[in-house]
């Protein structure tokens, strides 16, 4: 039965032929489209079942001239659906609401039914259906790293070794849905994955990585064949995961994920985008000195030099053809971009894990402005939170003075003028003040790590 569903919401019967006619020729991760019908929102709000589609693509006027308003609103706000993605189609763009780009609608792709072309609509499908993936992709690999972590020391050791394996699969195929990975697990010597009256042959995949650890006076040797070489910060994923099952097994009780490992796992999303995945190791950096700097308790900073790692990580859930856009993205574009806030606050914010918690709030927050003109909500002064407030400084510093694939990076000079230009309109002023007085120490933690990542 095909995995991925469709629902078409038109009111022509002309417009479902021709989406139906082009549709059938997408094949996605080897599998046929299952596409269903309706004919205005009467028709769709009754059929229609939280995410159970991947994609629904809407006209716009129908029955009113905001029908299609009234399909995303239902999705988004009644049946709290963030996960389906939506593509707003119509032939009347005059009718499109004047608010549409600077509200909270969630709309995911836009296609003017008189410019596009069946090239153009098939592309914009699979880019849908790519993100869909993605999102679903990360949720489970979020929800089985929170089984792994609270679960650890009560769980079978089998059973806990074998998901571990599993976890490392879907994380590492976020980044490339081509990999092919196995793995050989053995404890003390013996293999219990696979099981021993099965027949292994690793010998296909080319590459071999062996990571050893101790659990419960157990040595365990975990080896995983790739098709190809992992990536540093991939095998360093890896051996993170395996530390923090290991630790977990130490600490038992309040035990919560090392920010380490949250950066490794960050960096894997981020390496999705053509920015690079070291963005988020300057970020984390700044604003763990930050945070230092404005009072937190060292306990709060790794907290927190955890949690800004994951401020982007709504970014899984945009197009890449708007992520990785080589120059400026126009209103539309933009609309959609700024919905990797909401993307991200959705994947974290029902984690029992505290950094997870956290980089909920900062996912949401970190593109609001002291000014309250910033997005999704325009929160303003102390309405947001203080960590999303250093984040927003270290995230926007990081990114001026970086080279993007839209713009070569800034001169210091004009980046640190930037920074003090938006003391009071964008920043906190007070935590300006103190990025001013220890200047010198922030522009060392950039070079730094440039240094690092030339080497």
């Amino acid at each position: 039965m095909p995995h991925y569903k469709v629902l078409i919401v038109d009111d022509s019967k002309t417009v479902h032929t021709e989406l139906k006619s082009i549709l059938s020729e997408i094949n996605f991760e080897s599998e046929d489209l299952e596409i269903e019908q309706a004919y205005g929102y009467e028709d769709f709000r009754k059929i229609f079942v939280p995410e159970k589609y991947a994609l629904v693509m809407t006209d716009l006027v129908m029955e009113k001239d905001d029908s299609g308003i009234e399909v995303i609103n239902h999705i988004r706000h009644i049946c709290n659906d963030s996960r389906t993605r939506i593509v707003l189609m119509t032939a009347n763009p005059e009718k499109i609401p004047p608010d549409l780009l600077t509200r909270d609608y969630d709309i995911n792709a836009y296609i003017d039914k008189n410019k596009t072309s069946d090239f153009m609509t098939k592309l914009t499908v699979i880019s849908m259906l790519k993100t869909y993936k993605d999102i679903c992709s990360l949720e489970k690999a979020m929800t089985s790293l929170e089984k792994i972590v609270k679960e650890a020391p009560e769980m079978n050791l089998s059973e806990l070794l074998i998901n571990a394996f599993f976890q490392i699969r879907t994380f590492l195929s976020l980044r490339d849905s081509k990999l092919n990975i196995t793995s050989e697990i053995f404890v003390n010597g013996e293999r219990i994955f696979p099981p021993k009256n099965i027949r292994v042959e690793n010998h296909y995949l080319p590459n071999q990585y062996n990571y050893k650890i101790n659990i419960k006076h157990n040595a365990v040797k975990f080896s995983l064949y790739t098709s190809r070489d992992l990536k540093a910060f991939e095998s360093a994923y890896v051996n993170s995961l395996l530390k923090n099952i290991e630790s977990a097994f130490v600490q038992k009780e309040g035990f919560d994920v090392e920010d380490e490992f949250v950066l490794m796992i960050s960096k894997l999303v981020e390496a999705r985008s053509e920015e690079t995945g070291e963005h988020v190791n300057r970020v984390s950096e700044i604003a763990k000195f930050l945070a230092q700097l404005s009072g937190h308790s060292s306990r709060d900073v790794k907290l927190i030099h955890g949690a800004a790692a994951l401020h982007d990580i709504g970014k899984v859930g945009i197009p890449d053809y708007i992520l990785n856009k080589p120059a400026k993205l126009d209103d539309k574009e933009f609309a959609i971009m700024k919905e990797h806030t909401l993307i991200g606050f959705e994947l974290l914010r029902n984690s029992s894990l505290k950094i997870f918690q956290l980089g909920a709030v900062i996912a949401l927050e970190h593109h609001e402005r002291w000014d309250g003109t910033g997005y999704p909500y325009g929160l303003e002064g102390e309405q947001i939170t203080l960590e999303s407030r250093i984040v927003q400084i270290a995230d926007v510093f990081e990114a001026l003075t970086q080279d993007r694939c839209y713009r070569p990076p800034w001169p210091l000079e004009k980046a640190i003028e930037y920074m003090n230009d938006m003391k009071g309109k964008q920043f906190d002023p007070w935590l300006i003040e103190l990025f001013n007085k220890h200047l010198r120490e922030f522009v060392q933690i950039v070079q730094d790590k440039q240094d690092e990542e030339a080497n």
